[in-house]
This record gives structure tokens, C-alpha cells and sequence, in this order.
């Protein structure tokens, strides 16, 4: 039995880095709160495929746990597609009655250096107000800015719908491809100064479109601030490095599917790749032994 234990362990020798590699050390979290967490994405060192996928798992003050992507919370994480939902902080401005004066929160998201982009097909730039014109700059991986933005107007309360998003109180415009910072910026001529007996606060976000669903009530109440607690549900493609499958598959010491079931698919949000399981097996093609049957 002594020369079988031995041919196991020049085996494992053997064995590329990258494949050694593919399997998660034992005593790795595989859960946070309620979320799962696939690799290659881990909890804390060594449990995830590389530093740029590594989570906290973070104690709340009610005492529930959450997954972060450095400050940012993750929602959900899926392998295929390959996509993840996390949260981030509403911008507003509101405009003070009594000291004739605006206040704003300009809120940023900064996803460079991660293998992270802002969805094209699932995120909508969202502005509500009855006078608000929100700027939109946004950053790709080879640092060209994009500006875009939408104007949300209305006199009244008048010609309001529940669910419409056109431009009467809410507006929505879409993003590129390939982005992975914004910024935001309101127009200071539209103010709420001259609708703040109804609307004294606008909003301006980056949101998950299929979970949005416009209200009268966000014109004239916070309700949309609080029903959110501040934050908002935006979805993020992810992929590996940024190479094409062609030229990571060349390079067997850092490629990531390694399952032998598995299949390389090209990004089509930025440059990288993803894996998935070949058609009549399921599972993570980011493990060994990883898509099943």
C-alpha cells in the first residue's frame, strides 16, 4: 500500500498550479447570511480564485451576516450567466424652502481593477423629481468617458401614473457596454425650487430595471428612499482577466475552467471570459470534477 500512497502524492505533484489550485481548501465558507458563495469567488484568503474575488463576510448590527465586495454589499452571485446583484447608495438633491438653499448627494461607484461591469441589458440610469436633470459619466476599462443623462419634469401632481417612466416625473435611459465606474451630477438650474411645495427632493440611480417600479408617492414623500433604506439592486457582469477564450486557453497555468465538462465563453460585456458546463451537465466548471452528469 505504501508505493499506491506514493504514486498519489507524485501525482499531485504533478498537477499544474492552476488545476491544484481549482479545488477550494477545506474549511472554506460557502455561505454568508442567506447568500451562496461559488467559487471561484470565496470567503476571505486562499478560498477564492484570486484576491480580486475575494468577499467579507460581514457581521450586521442586528446580528445577521453579509457578503461585501470591499464596501460594496453582494446580493446574489451566479455562475451562469455570470452575474451578480449588489447595492449602492441613491444620489438626491433637495431643495430647503426656508434657506432658499440645495443640498446634494453625489454618489460614485468605482468597479475598476475588479472583475466587474454594470449590465447593459439589466440597469437603467432612473431620475425622479418634478424638476431634476441628473448627469450620468461613466468610465470603461480603457479609461473613455461616456456622458448620458435624462430630464424628469412636471407642474403638478397632474398626469402622474403608477408603473410610467417617460419623462412625467421619472425618466430612464440605458448605458453602454463595457462600463465599470459612474458618477452622477445634477444640473443645478433644476433645482425643485420652483415645485418644492410638492416635491422638494429628486433622485437620481443606477437600478436593476426589472426590480423598479415607479409610484406617485416617490414625488411628493421620501417613500422611495426609504422603502430602499438608501440603496439599490444593480446587476454586474463578471468575467476572468481580460483575455479572449483563444488566448486563455493557451495559457494552462492561470485558465479557469477547469472541469473537463466544461466550456470557455467569451465576455461580451468587456474584455475576459466565463466558463459554463457543456450541454447535459450542470454544476461549476470552475472546480474540478466540477460539472456533473
Amino acid at each position: 500500500m505504501a508505493w499506491l500512497l506514493l504514486f498519489h502524492l507524485l501525482a499531485l505533484l504533478l498537477v499544474p498550479n492552476s488545476l491544484a489550485q481549482a479545488q477550494q481548501p477545506l474549511g472554506c465558507q460557502t455561505t454568508c447570511g442567506e447568500v451562496n458563495i461559488p467559487y471561484p469567488f470565496g470567503i476571505g484568503q486562499r478560498c477564492a480564485l484570486s484576491k480580486k474575488f475575494e468577499l467579507n463576510c460581514t457581521r450586521n448590527q442586528n446580528g445577521t451576516y453579509k457578503p461585501f465586495f470591499s464596501n460594496v454589499e453582494v446580493v446574489n452571485i451566479s455562475l451562469f450567466p455570470s452575474q451578480a446583484r449588489i447595492k449602492h447608495h441613491m444620489s438626491w438633491q433637495c431643495y430647503n424652502k426656508t434657506a432658499k438653499n440645495v443640498s446634494y448627494d453625489h454618489r460614485s461607484l468605482n468597479l475598476t481593477r475588479t472583475p466587474f461591469r454594470f449590465s447593459s441589458t439589466k440597469n437603467k440610469f432612473t431620475a425622479i423629481g418634478a424638476q431634476t436633470l441628473p448627469y450620468f459619466y461613466l468610465q470603461n476599462g480603457n479609461n473613455i468617458w461616456y456622458r448620458t443623462g435624462c430630464v424628469s419634469a412636471c407642474l403638478s401632481m397632474q398626469g402622474l401614473v403608477n408603473g410610467s417612466c417617460s419623462g412625467i416625473g421619472c425618466c430612464q435611459t440605458a448605458i453602454p457596454l463595457g462600463m465599470n465606474y459612474y458618477t452622477v451630477r445634477f444640473d443645478a438650474n433644476f433645482n425643485n425650487s420652483a415645485v418644492s411645495s410638492f416635491n422638494p427632493c429628486s433622485f437620481a440611480v443606477l437600478i436593476e430595471a426589472d426590480s423598479f417600479n415607479f409610484s406617485t408617492a416617490y414625488i411628493t414623500t421620501t417613500d422611495f428612499w426609504d422603502d430602499n433604506n438608501g440603496k439599490v439592486p444593480i446587476v454586474v457582469d463578471w468575467a476572468i482577466g481580460n483575455e479572449t477564450c483563444m488566448v486563455a486557453q493557451h495559457n494552462k497555468t492561470s485558465y479557469a475552467c477547469v472541469s473537463s465538462n466544461s466550456s470557455c465563453v467569451d465576455s461580451t460585456n468587456g474584455p475576459g471570459y466565463f466558463c459554463s458546463c457543456k450541454q447535459g451537465y450542470e454544476g461549476n466548471p470552475y472546480l474540478l470534477g466540477g460539472c456533473k452528469d
